[in-house]
């Protein structure tokens, strides 16, 4: 259903970070309605392939560690489609912002950031690894239900194993940031901003340092047996849900891909529109 009021849940998001004018709202919604039926038609029967696949592997546990890295690089080029699709209409728009409208995006960022400080810098190994463990139990449980003692284990080993980022992983984020703010401040050179926006949001690994690639590549491989591994743990009854939801979910991607979207001239959309405006 969040699928086919996509539009204003990007618009949503977008106004935490930046009032646009009249001409830029134009303008942007203009790049959002043709990148909506560019996604719709051209993108979700891609995931949807993708998620078969693995469902597949998964189902006659034949998914290994170079398996999963394949797959998170297949996940990766999907990003990397949707931003140069985007792309030709988002630099005539940024370049576009008054300096008053860069300040805003700015200061929202540093703001992300300083939260981002505040959840994570200053705790121990200890507590990291236990805010991890949480965070991946509860999307595992997601999937297939309540995890068993020993796949919770599994998880916790995971952590314990896995490289430490998170130094390096804010790090990164401040140098993104500081060099977004120089893109914007020079957006008035649309082949230049182009460049920086091309390196920064689809080529960030340009960005990191050899030490963090390779830490996020051992990770991604460990990540893959994990996996591997919760599956091997899983009850009949887990892998059935399991099965059951991802189905779920490439059949509800395949019928979108190939319905229209609904929107705020529909009188269904409108109303339902309506409801979410207030709710939010």
């Amino acid at each position: 259903m969040g699928y086919y009021f996509l539009d204003w849940v990007i618009e949503w998001k977008l106004e935490e970070y930046v009032t646009l004018n009249s001409l830029q709202q134009k303008q942007f919604q203009s790049g959002l309605n043709q990148f909506l039926a560019w996604h719709r038609t051209e993108e979700l029967p891609r995931y949807a392939k993708q998620l078969s696949q693995l469902a597949l592997a998964l189902e006659n546990q034949t998914l290994t560690s170079r398996l999963w890295a394949q797959q998170v690089e297949q996940a990766k080029s999907h990003w990397s489609r949707t931003f140069e699709f985007v792309n030709p209409s988002l630099v005539p728009l940024i370049s576009s912002f008054s300096d008053q409208q860069v300040q805003q995006v700015i200061a929202r960022l540093k703001v992300d950031e300083k939260r981002l400080n505040q959840k994570y810098l200053g705790k121990d190994q200890q507590a990291l690894v236990a805010m991890a463990d949480e965070r991946i139990e509860n999307r595992i449980k997601r999937w297939i239900g309540k995890l068993s003692q020993e796949q919770k284990q599994a998880i916790h080993q995971y952590n314990l194993s896995r490289a430490t980022t998170l130094d390096m992983w804010l790090e990164y984020r401040h140098e993104w940031i500081r060099l977004f703010e120089q893109a914007l401040k020079n957006r008035q050179n649309q082949l230049a901003l182009s460049h920086s926006l091309t390196i920064l949001m689809s080529q960030p690994d340009r960005l990191k340092s050899a030490i963090y690639k390779n830490s996020l590549d051992a990770n991604t491989q460990k990540f893959g047996e994990l996996l591997i591994r919760l599956n091997q743990l899983a009850s009949g009854q887990q892998k059935r849900r399991f099965q059951k939801k991802l189905t779920s979910l490439i059949t509800d991607l395949r019928e979108l891909s190939g319905s229209p979207m609904l929107t705020a001239e529909h009188p269904i959309g409108a109303s339902a529109l309506f409801a979410i405006k207030i709710l939010r």
